[in-house]
Order: C-alpha cells, then sequence, then structure tokens
C-alpha cells in the first residue's frame, strides 16, 4: 500500500504530466507542489554535464595517446638504411619519389633534399619508404 504522502506526490506528478498545456504560474505551482528545488535541480544538473563532458574528454585524449604510442612504435621500427654517399642518398630519394602517387610528389618537391645533409637524406629515404610501403631491403 502507498501512503498518503507518496500518493499525492503520485498525483501531482500525473496532473504535471497531462496533455493539456501548462501555463507558467500552474507550473510553478506544480514544481512546489511536489517540493522540487529548482535551483538545487539546476545545479545537480549542470554538475552532471560538466562531470560527462570532462569525462568524455578524458576518454578522447586517452585514445589520442594510445594511437600516438601505437604511431610511434610502428614509426620507430622502420628499418634503418645503410650508410651510403649523398649521391647515393639523393639517387636513392629520386628513385622512391618517383614511384610516389602524384599528389604526395608536390609536397615532397617542395623540400630542397639537394641541400638535405646525410642525416636528413636517410630520414627522408626512411620516411618515404615507411609511406609507400616499400618492402625492399634498403
Amino acid at each position: 500500500m502507498i501512503d498518503p504522502k507518496n500518493r499525492r506526490w503520485v498525483e501531482s506528478l500525473g496532473q504535471a504530466f497531462d496533455d493539456e498545456p501548462i501555463i507558467d504560474e500552474e507550473a510553478r505551482a506544480a514544481v512546489r507542489s511536489l517540493g522540487i528545488n529548482t535551483t538545487a535541480w539546476a545545479a545537480e544538473v549542470r554538475k552532471r554535464v560538466v562531470a560527462a563532458n570532462e569525462a568524455e574528454r578524458k576518454e578522447r585524449f586517452d585514445e589520442a595517446r594510445r594511437l600516438y604510442q601505437g604511431d610511434l612504435e610502428t614509426l620507430n621500427a622502420r628499418k634503418a638504411e645503410p650508410v651510403r654517399s649523398l649521391i647515393e642518398q639523393r639517387a636513392e630519394l629520386r628513385k622512391l619519389i618517383a614511384r610516389a602517387p602524384r599528389e604526395m610528389t608536390a609536397s615532397m618537391h617542395a623540400h630542397k633534399f639537394e641541400e638535405a645533409t646525410e642525416e636528413e637524406l636517410a630520414e627522408m629515404i626512411r620516411s618515404l619508404r615507411y609511406l609507400l610501403r616499400d618492402d625492399e631491403e634498403p
């Protein structure tokens, strides 16, 4: 059996949810009769929204960190380039550029690989091999 206080609360709630349009003053009266503190309720809703946003943001950042770590491990696992002269490295880089898709070569030609150091050329070759998914032994 439901106690009288809860019965009144349920009846008031039922009246508040009927299909009749409600006037602002009637809404205020219904909220007062239900004993709802709208200020406290709004503060609780805001607190929950902030907590949900923070949790979602943390999940996004955690996922980004996991993906970054995986990419970093993949990049670090690339094969090292053998020691070559600058002329041999430039020739190898030109050969790889020739195999690259057209949209990739436009941005690669912007790099002045003719002026690059041996270390920079080796990294360019290593990176380009990775991007081209080149399985050849260096």
